[in-house]
């Protein structure tokens, strides 16, 4: 309301060449002659106006300019000197650290949104089932072996009749009854579709037998490789092409999808196709098709792998899980077993709590746009020094895997939505693939595991500035030299033990298997983990040598020699840190902020005691009726703008008249009082009343008050206790300062009363003899005066008092 008054009254308007022009303002030519709302402007007008409009719009140009530096503001960019601008340079960094902590924020949950720990209890619960589960010896009534200990082709077909059926098809409550939905594992997770088994088989003479056994031997099955892979069709369909065979398992199917993908178990390598054979949807069914391919002798020698496949989904946690059962049929004979068990969010966007870490997905990519134009600036202005930063190259690999990962998810998501769709058709006996999907997922996730782990390491970018943090990255640069040297030697010994454990118990023991397995094994005896009965077992004598000699040279010797280099590295480090001052530290920092901001809320309060003392003051006729003009000229005495005196005046000047009667004055002191109430407490709140001796006092209140209360004790000054031998000290202080000013106040006393004499001298001689004897007694004082090192008046200038004289 008080602004609508103010506007309301006439304001003399500004002179043209002081005023900028603003969008507002409506320009248009008439007959050749310029009108700016409605005015007509000459020609010199129309030159400073444009001049006018020409600096605003530069003006306005350099603002986003200016803003848009200092949104990518870096340490790079602006080449800031910490030397010479250490307090930009603080704040440059702490602006840093700040966006990059949101950014960090984002990220974990992005990441962790995509994981849940029920994954894990999805894993074991199917584990338990198909994995773990033991079949039962009917012929012995004793249990049989789990699907990790099959050991022959007996036990596999045994396995696919008891375990498998049984641990998809759940057809039965605890009663005996029936369930009412079937196609669920363990009640709670739905088979998507139908099982898959498929074969991948090499065809004979593959490999090539000896010349002494050819007569003897007439078959030879190599390991598997799809140069040596069987595609001819066998059993009930020998002899036969593909298109005229009925029996799908017994002719190859290739692969149809376009992207090639391979299954990797214990023993080789396995590309898509095979022969393939889709089961039923029931426990009967599904023994009745594997008791089919048993009689048919589905497995033949030339068979290397076995793979099952199926997915199931879990509506309670949202989950999918593709399941990967491997028997592996080496060219040794026997079997190998593995399993794979993926557990993947595919629909990621289902609860409230999804949709949340949608929108933080969003946040994510706007960050990784930010830092993307960020890092081309930096390397805009540092060209090919940028490249030699450690931090920098990993601002690069985060930012390509971030952009990686977007890809990714939207592709994932489309994917989906095109195999459900396939899925909610309901072809009987339809196998749908999510074996890649659910593997890409899955290395989606260690992909943005490994950027969420970079960019935790990247916060040691934004540390640095304090010499704590600094000592990893000084210790390992400074024995990276001594380190590389070590390592020649360290590795030359540890090769040589992996090459002889491998070569002397490769055959024995399974950790020394292959080269590769014998690092692993030697590592692990590093870290204390080893099997020496096995070591003594394969060898009596090699075995223990060979422990112990390992053991003397690599853990002994190498490992403590590494551990000393990098020890000492440290001392060095630390011993040089300890003389270094940290660029930047964070005390500081918050006791400058603290400083500042003390000094803000001072200059407040003598700002409001100023105004409060002009309101007292203004009223110069005591009419208490306070004139516009009174206010103004009281207020510009005092240093004050005329547009900040125009509205502090309009504000309470509640009917326009241009006068504050009493009741207006009493409004804008009672909000000064406030404003000073505020200041106070902000000021105790952030305890900066702690730093000074003396109590915040109310700068604003009235003098008549402060004269009333001068003799009475503050109740915020608190007694100090002191000792007595303080207390004297203080007292004989005290005595000492008296008595000092006391002989200074009477030289001075004396000093007067002759420059008295000298401004009026008597014509007797009497006086002048008098006089005399005063210069004499008054030069004699000041000359004890100057001898004296405690009463001394140094740089006293008296030629005023003589030239007035």
């Amino acid at each position: 309301m008080v602004l609508e008054q103010h506007s309301c009254r006439v304001q003399p308007s500004l002179a043209f060449t002081n005023a900028i022009p603003n969008s507002k303002e409506k320009e248009v030519y008439i007959d050749g002659t310029l009108y700016a709302d409605g005015m007509v402007i000459d020609q010199r007008e129309q030159g400073a106006y444009r001049v006018k409009e020409r600096q605003h719009k530069k003006y306005s140009c350099k603002q986003l300019l200016r803003f848009i530096r200092k949104l990518w503001a870096t340490q790079q960019t602006e080449k800031i000197d910490i030397e010479e601008d250490n307090e930009k340079y603080v704040r440059t960094t702490l602006r840093e650290l700040f966006i990059y902590m949101v950014f960090l924020g984002v990220l974990t949950i992005v990441v962790f949104g995509m994981v849940s720990s029920n994954m894990h209890t999805l894993t074991q619960a199917l584990k338990g089932v198909f994995v773990d589960s033991n079949m039962l010896d009917e012929s012995t009534n004793s249990t049989g072996p789990s699907f990790t200990e099959l050991t022959r082709m007996e036990e596999f077909w045994d396995y696919m009749t008891q375990t498998v059926p049984s641990g998809l098809f759940t057809e039965n409550w605890y009663n005996a009854r029936n369930v009412s939905n079937y196609g669920y594992i363990l009640h709670e997770n739905r088979l998507l579709g139908a099982v898959r088994m498929r074969q991948k088989k090499v065809r004979n003479n593959s490999c090539t037998v000896a010349k002494d056994f050819r007569q003897e031997i007439k078959f030879c099955y190599n390991a598997y490789a799809p140069a040596f892979e069987d595609k001819y069709s066998y059993g009930p369909c020998a002899n036969l092409e593909a298109e005229n065979c009925t029996e799908d398992p017994f002719k190859y199917t290739p692969h149809n999808s376009i992207v090639r993908s391979s299954t990797t178990g214990k023993v080789g390598v396995y590309d898509e196709g095979g022969f393939m054979k889709i089961f039923g949807s029931s426990q009967e069914e599904f023994k009745r098709e594997v008791n089919e391919l048993k009689d048919n002798l589905w497995i033949t020698l030339g068979t290397r792998v076995i793979i099952i496949d199926f997915t199931v989904y879990n509506a309670n946690l949202n989950l999918f899980c593709q399941v990967q059962l491997m028997v592996e049929f080496p060219p040794v004979g026997g079997l190998v077993t593995s399993s794979k068990i993926r557990p993947v969010k595919l629909l990621r966007y289902a609860s409230a709590f999804d949709y949340f870490v949608l929108s933080c997905e969003i946040i994510f990519l706007l960050f990784i746009v930010y830092y993307t134009i960020e890092e081309a600036l930096e390397i805009v202005v540092m060209k090919s020094a940028y490249f030699t930063s450690v931090m920098n190259c990993l601002d690069l690999i985060v930012i390509v895997l971030s952009y990686i990962c977007m890809a990714f998810n939207i592709y994932r998501q489309v994917q989906v939505n095109n195999l459900l769709d396939k899925l909610l058709e309901k072809k009987t006996r339809q196998y749908n693939d999510f074996s890649f999907l659910c593997y890409w997922q899955y290395q989606f996730n260690n992909v943005v595991s490994t950027t969420l782990f970079l960019a935790w390491i990247k916060l040691f970018k934004y540390i640095s500035f304090n010499k704590t943090m600094t000592q990893l990255s000084e210790t390992l640069t400074k024995c990276a030299k001594d380190i590389s040297g070590f390592a020649i030697m360290f590795f030359i010994v540890f090769f040589a033990f992996a090459q002889l454990g491998y070569l002397t118990f490769g055959i024995q023991i399974e950790g020394f298997r292959a080269f590769h397995y014998s690092v692993y094994t030697l590592f692990l005896v590093i870290l204390g983990t080893f099997d020496f009965p096995a070591l003594q077992q394969a060898h009596r004598m090699i075995g223990p040598i060979f422990f112990l000699t390992y053991v003397f040279f690599v853990f002994f010797v190498l490992l403590n020699m590494f551990l000393a280099i990098i020890n000492d590295t440290y001392q060095e480090v630390k011993a040089e840190l300890q003389d270094k001052k940290s660029s930047f530290e964070i005390s500081d920092f918050v006791k400058q902020g603290y400083a500042k901001m003390r000094d803000r809320l001072t200059d407040k309060r003598d700002r409001i005691a100023d105004i409060r003392k002009a309101l007292s003051l203004a009223d110069i006729n005591k009419d208490k009726r306070l004139e516009f003009e009174e206010w103004r000229q009281e207020m510009k005495s005092r240093g004050y703008a005329e547009a900040e005196i125009e509205t502090m005046f309009s504000k309470y000047d509640k009917n326009g008249d241009r006068i504050l009667d009493e009741e207006e004055q009493q409004a804008l002191s009672d909000d000064l009082l406030q404003q000073n109430d505020a200041i106070l407490r902000e000021m105790d709140e952030l305890k900066l009343t702690t730093k000074s001796t003396k109590p915040i006092k109310n700068p604003i209140i009235d003098d008549d008050e402060n004269n009333e209360n001068k003799d009475a004790p503050s109740e915020n000054v608190k007694a100090k206790e002191v000792t007595v031998q303080e207390f004297d000290n203080i007292t004989k202080r005290l005595d000492s300062m008296e008595s000092s000013v006391g002989f200074v106040l009477t030289k001075i006393d004396t000093m007067v009363s002759q420059l008295e004499v000298y401004g009026h001298p008597k014509s007797n001689k009497g006086g002048n003899r008098s006089l005399d004897a005063k210069h004499t007694t008054a030069d004699k004082y000041v000359d004890d005066a100057l001898d004296d090192p405690i009463h001394s008046m140094i740089d006293i200038d008296f030629d005023p008092l003589y030239s007035t004289a």
